[in-house]
C-alpha cells in the first residue's frame, strides 16, 4: 500500500511525541513492504534530505503560529496528496483530520487517529477547546476508519458517537537500558534523580511537581528533559516554572539519543504529572527503560501503568509531595517495581504489535465501500 501521512512536524523525530510515533510506525511500514510518505513542517526536517529510513518526506507550506500552524500545514498538505497515487491518507489528531473528506472526493481511503481527547488540554483557551470539541465530528463521520490510542479514549468516542473504534495505540523505537557516560558529565549519578520529560506546557503538570518537591526533603535532585515550540507563546509559563524551581531542580532543555536513554535507565523515579493525555510516549519508554514511575491518576495513565508503577491524585501539590517523600524514605518500594513492567511495555506498545493492529485497519478501510 501507498500511505501519507499528515498532521505531525515531521521526521526523523527530535521533539514531539507523536513525531516518535508516526517515525516508528513509518519505519516498520516500510521494513514490511509498504510506501510511506510523510508530510513534514519546513522549519523542523533538515532541508537536505527528501527521504529518512526508507520514509519519503514531503514538505509543504506553513504559517508556524501556535493557532495556525498545524491546521494550515494540515491544508497544504492534503491538497498536495490529491495529486499522488496514495492509497490511504493517514491523519493524525483532531484539527488535521478536519481534511480528512477531500481525499475521498479523489478516489481515495482516509484513516484518522486521534492521540488524546484535544478539548480537555488545557494549553488551549476556551474558543478552541469548543472548536476541538466540534471538529471531533468531521474526523470520526467523513472518515474510512478512525482508531485512538488508549481504552478510555475508545471508550468515550464508541459511546458519544456510536461508531467503532479501533485501537491503534501509541508506540516507539524501545532501546535497551544504557549504563551511565554522558550523564556523569552533568553532575548526575544513578539513583540519585528524579526524572520528567515532556514538552513544557501546562496540561504536562510540571508547576505541580515544581511545588511538590520544594516539600520534599531530600538530596536527590529533579531533572527536567523537555522544553517548548517557541511558536506555542509559552515563554512567560517556562519563565514561571524556572522561579518555581529550589537549586536541587536542573532543567536540560531538548533531550535526545544516548543521554535521554542515560536518564531513563538511571533515574530513581519517573515523574509524570499530567492534567491530560492521550498515551504518553515518554511514560511507556519509562515503563520499558525500567524506571520506578510516578503517575496522576487520570484514567489514560493509570491504564498504560497498569500495576507497575505509583500514582497520586492529579493537581494535587501535596499529595504528590507526600508519594515522593514515601517513596524516596522507602526506596525498597521503587526498586521492588523496577524492570518490572519492560516484557509488558514491549507486548502492549511495541512497534510490531501496533503495526500489526494497524494494518489490520489499513486493510478493512481498503476492503470498504
Amino acid at each position: 500500500m501507498k500511505i501519507a501521512m499528515i498532521g505531525i512536524k515531521g521526521v526523523p523525530a527530535s521533539w514531539g511525541g507523536m513525531e516518535k510515533i508516526v517515525e516508528a510506525m513509518g519505519v516498520e511500514l516500510v521494513r514490511r513492504g509498504h510506501e510511506v510518505t510523510v508530510y513534514c513542517r519546513p522549519y523542523y526536517v533538515p532541508p537536505d534530505i527528501d527521504e529518512y529510513r526508507g520514509i519519503k518526506l514531503i514538505r509543504t507550506p506553513t504559517i508556524n503560529t501556535k493557532h495556525l500552524d498545524c491546521p494550515v500545514h494540515s491544508l497544504t498538505a492534503t491538497l498536495d496528496s490529491l495529486r499522488r497515487d496514495f492509497d490511504i491518507v493517514h491523519f493524525h489528531s483532531i484539527a488535521p483530520a478536519i481534511f480528512c473528506g477531500l481525499p475521498r472526493l479523489f478516489g481515495k481511503k482516509t484513516v484518522v487517529q486521534i492521540h488524546g481527547v484535544g478539548w480537555t488540554d488545557v494549553t488551549w483557551g476556551p474558543f478552541v477547546r469548543w472548536l476541538m470539541k466540534v471538529f471531533e465530528y468531521p474526523a470520526i463521520y467523513w472518515s474510512n476508519g478512525f482508531a485512538t490510542v488508549s481504552e478510555p479514549a475508545v471508550e468515550y468516542f464508541q459511546n458519544k458517537y456510536k461508531r467503532k473504534v479501533k485501537f491503534v495505540t501509541s508506540t516507539t523505537e524501545f532501546h535497551d537500558p544504557r549504563p551511565p557516560k554522558k550523564m556523569l558529565e552533568l553532575g548526575l549519578r544513578p539513583d540519585e534523580y528524579l526524572l520528567f520529560v515532556a514538552r513544557l506546557t501546562p496540561q504536562k503538570g510540571l508547576h505541580y511537581l515544581l511545588k511538590a518537591f520544594r516539600k520534599v526533603k531530600t538530596d536527590k535532585k529533579l531533572v527536567i528533559a523537555g522544553d517548548v515550540d517557541p511558536a506555542d507563546g509559552l515563554g512567560d509559563y517556562v519563565n514561571e516554572l524556572k522561579a518555581m524551581a529550589d537549586e536541587r531542580t536542573i532543567f536540560l532543555g531538548w533531550v535526545y539519543g544516548d543521554l535521554l536513554d542515560e536518564l531513563y535507565s538511571n533515574a530513581f523515579l519517573f515523574v509524570l504529572p499530567s492534567e491530560t493525555e492521550g498515551l504518553s510516549v515518554s511514560l511507556i519508554e519509562a515503563i520499558n527503560f525500567g524506571c520506578g514511575v510516578l503517575v496522576s491518576d487520570i484514567p489514560e495513565n493509570l491504564d498504560a501503568l497498569k500495576d507497575y508503577g505509583f500514582s497520586f491524585k492529579k493537581a494535587d501539590v501535596d499529595d504528590l509531595a507526600k508519594t515522593i517523600q514515601h517513596l524516596v524514605d522507602n526506596p525498597e518500594l521503587v526498586f521492588a517495581k523496577k524492570g518490572k513492567g519492560r516484557e509488558y511495555a514491549r507486548q502492549r506498545y511495541g512497534i510490531g504489535p501496533v503495526v500489526d493492529c494497524l494494518e489490520e485497519l489499513y486493510e478493512e478501510v481498503m476492503r470498504s465501500k
